[in-house]
């Protein structure tokens, strides 16, 4: 009997395999509102300026690597 309440519970809840977790949720408008705000805040920082002291570091890394290659 307690198998089959066992049973019962987890096909109603839809499951969805990240990696080695599983995250079970009873909505699936949750997962999508998730995965909305995830895009959201990927864009927002993708669309962030590079910072001037890494373009720094890029051109002192070209100009070493140039440096090398001339020699």
């Amino acid at each position: 009997m307690v198998d089959d309440e066992k049973k019962k519970r987890k096909a109603t809840k839809p499951s969805i395999k990240i990696g080695t977790m599983t995250a079970t949720s009873t909505k699936p408008e949750v997962s999508d509102l998730i995965g909305q705000r995830l895009r959201n805040y990927y864009n927002a920082v993708a669309e962030q300026p590079v910072p001037d002291r890494f373009l720094d570091l890029l051109s002192q890394l070209e100009a070493a690597s140039s440096s090398k290659k001339s020699s």
